[in-house]
């Protein structure tokens, strides 16, 4: 298949055109062209370059006129409370509500960070390891920020503690407490050394008491609290 080429324009020589100038002058009797050809080919070569200039810094400023509102589009976000779904040791969903791009997001709670994860396209998720007052600030590839903040309350990554264990005969007395989520009596288990069951008799959630009866060795007791953290104890007949 053949194709068509756009033919291509010669161009006159200066020095002949000059030439066919003057012919043309004589002709018609008219006086000579006191500006050379030369000149008048660089002046309007020089037009268009200035023609050219001047519309290219044009085009530029519109562009940046219609560009400037978005320097101005604010940062705005939203951030889901995860306590009505999850007891304790929550995890914020966050939202950027914008089409711009996001530089950066962090969280702090009492000028400690707090771990931010990206999980999709402006959505992030946000891990408080402590209770306080967090602050989460989203920042804008335009500079633009805003700044939110969240009272984290039930977080707790704490074991539970024994604060005393008292033998009365053949009763074991253990004292536990949990300050944050409280210790979970319903799923504490103790196992002797040949890996056999102890069930307790009782426990007072008021007093934390939780008492065995009859153990005639070692017992691994392991101590969940509502949270889901676990202590593990060893208790020692003698």
């Amino acid at each position: 298949m053949k194709l068509f080429k756009k033919p291509a324009v010669s161009q006159l020589d200066l020095e002949i055109a000059s030439q066919i100038l003057e012919q043309v002058f004589e002709a018609n009797d008219m006086e000579l062209n006191s500006i050379s050809l030369e000149a008048l080919a660089s002046y309007s070569n020089y037009r268009k370059e200035r023609f050219t200039l001047q519309r290219t810094i044009l085009v530029i400023i519109m562009a940046l006129f219609i560009l400037l509102p978005l320097l101005f589009i604010p940062a705005s976000f939203t951030i889901n409370d995860p306590s009505s779904q999850h007891g304790f040791n929550p995890v914020y969903r966050m939202e950027v509500d914008s089409f711009m791009l996001v530089e950066r997001v962090t969280a702090t709670i009492d000028g400690r960070n707090v771990p931010v994860y990206e999980m999709d396209s402006h959505v992030y998720s946000i891990e408080p390891p402590m209770n306080g007052l967090m602050e989460v600030t989203v920042t804008l590839v335009n500079r633009q920020s805003a700044t939110q903040y969240v009272e984290v309350t039930t977080v707790d990554r704490e074991v539970p503690t024994a604060t005393a264990c008292t033998k009365d005969r053949d009763l074991i007395n253990l004292y536990l407490s949990d300050g944050l989520s409280g210790v979970d009596f319903e799923k504490l288990r103790a196992v002797d050394l040949d890996g056999q069951e102890v069930v307790p008799i009782s426990f007072d959630t008021k007093t934390g008491c939780v008492t065995f009866d009859n153990v005639k060795s070692t017992l691994n007791v392991f101590v969940p609290d509502a949270a889901g953290n676990q202590l593990h104890l060893i208790i020692s007949i003698q």
